[in-house]
């Protein structure tokens, strides 16, 4: 992830991929089998076959390199920014969020992860760089032409999010979640009037 090489950069040193492959694999590994509180920085370098002073020029801790190993979607463009319609983006949101966050180690990693976010303004940032602003930019996008201004992509981006995260934290009835994407794109989306009738998640005031 771009925003997790900002250490090594700093030292001016080229980075060797192979040595990041290894470590965050390990990292994704360990935590499905030890888990969050178990992880370490020394667990993973052993597992690598690496030392642990590599792991600190590349990620200054442990809930840096874990953010990189379990949210490295940046890497290949993912199918949402593909969408040719509102309804089509909220579902293709939801499938690719509820895949990401049912990953093993993504549920290993999500509970110590999101606590520990809180002290890593540089993570937040980096969350919504990498996932939220480019998907809320294409639902913005796609509004315009479908004459939606009016209703809050970013809006829309967290009730997807939140409800794919409560359900990979707390476990759901799969009839349940298989409805959440067309309750999303048929009352807080396509509403009955376009530019703002029911079931419009308005704009809020600045």
């Amino acid at each position: 992830m771009t925003g997790m090489e900002q250490s090594e950069r700093g030292r001016g040193r080229p980075r060797d991929r192979a040595i990041d492959d290894a470590a965050l694999r390990a990292a994704r590994e360990l935590l499905v089998e030890v888990g969050w509180e178990r992880l370490s920085m020394v667990a993973i370098a052993e597992r690598a076959n690496v030392g642990r002073p590599a792991l600190y020029r590349r990620w200054p801790s442990k809930t840096h390199l874990v953010f990189e190993a379990v949210f490295a979607w940046q890497d290949a463009p993912t199918p949402v920014l593909e969408s040719t319609s509102t309804r089509e983006w909220v579902h293709r949101s939801f499938a690719y969020t509820a895949e990401l966050f049912n990953r093993p180690e993504v549920r290993a990693a999500l509970p110590g992860l999101m606590a520990s976010l809180r002290d890593h303004p540089d993570l937040q940032s980096a969350l919504w760089k990498e996932f939220g602003r480019p998907g809320v930019a294409s639902l913005e996008e796609l509004l315009r032409a479908e004459d939606r201004p009016a209703i809050d992509a970013q809006a829309i981006m967290t009730l997807i999010i939140g409800a794919c995260m409560v359900t990979s934290l707390a476990g759901g009835s799969p009839a349940v979640t298989a409805r959440l994407p067309e309750l999303v794109a048929g009352k807080e989306v396509e509403g009955k009037e376009k530019g703002g009738g029911p079931g419009k998640v308005p704009r809020p005031q600045r």
